[in-house]
């Protein structure tokens, strides 16, 4: 009788401490969750945002730093005022490097920047004086900021801005021949993601 109150404090204790933890708990604990993103993009020399979307892993190294590594798919008309000179269908795999802010709490914004290989297949339309259909891989990089919302633990909801700097040879040849296009382009997009 005498060691049992003794050992019902010590369970107590341990339960307490044990317990304690969770109530601080980060939001963001690391770990890997699966996901997609919906958005509107536009390229410089394009007339009207087209949508687009990606299939996305992330893994949270720690609170503030994750990696996301995704495959998309995109399609874009680039014209120079005049009509349109170029149809674009664009499959990015991208590798991106995400910075984290106030990982505690429920609302995180952040900032991102990583690379991908784009393959890109360029049709001619219009008045381009290109005779066909041209399809290359390109290297490009990419820059934004964004915030993570956490309805759950497990669960996230994200909103980023994207800037990528993709030249494709079928722009440039373009420039060369006196149209008004430019390179590159602006992506908003809306993302949920599932952590394990």
């Amino acid at each position: 009788m005498k060691h049992s109150f003794p050992s019902g404090a010590l369970l107590g204790l341990a339960a307490a401490l044990l317990s304690a933890p969770a109530s601080a708990q980060s939001w963001s604990d690391p770990g890997i969750g699966y996901g997609a993103r919906l958005g509107l993009g536009q390229a410089r020399s394009a007339d009207a945002p087209t949508a687009e979307g990606a299939l996305h892993v992330r893994y949270r190294l720690t609170g503030s730093l994750g990696l996301e590594g995704s495959l998309g798919l995109r399609r874009e008309t680039v014209g120079d005022g005049d009509g349109p000179l170029l149809r674009l269908t664009e499959v990015p795999f991208t590798g991106t490097g995400q910075l984290f802010f106030f990982p505690r709490g429920r609302f995180q914004p952040y900032l991102l920047a990583g690379a991908g290989l784009h393959v890109v297949r360029a049709e001619p339309e219009g008045r381009n004086p290109a005779s066909g259909a041209k399809t290359e891989a390109l290297f490009a990089v990419h820059a934004g900021a964004g915030l993570d919302v956490r309805p759950s633990r497990t669960s996230a909801v994200h909103l980023d801005a994207r800037w990528t700097f993709l030249e494709p040879t079928t722009i440039g040849d373009l420039e060369k021949a006196g149209f008004d296009v430019a390179p590159g382009y602006w992506a908003v997009a809306l993302g949920v993601t599932f952590y394990r």
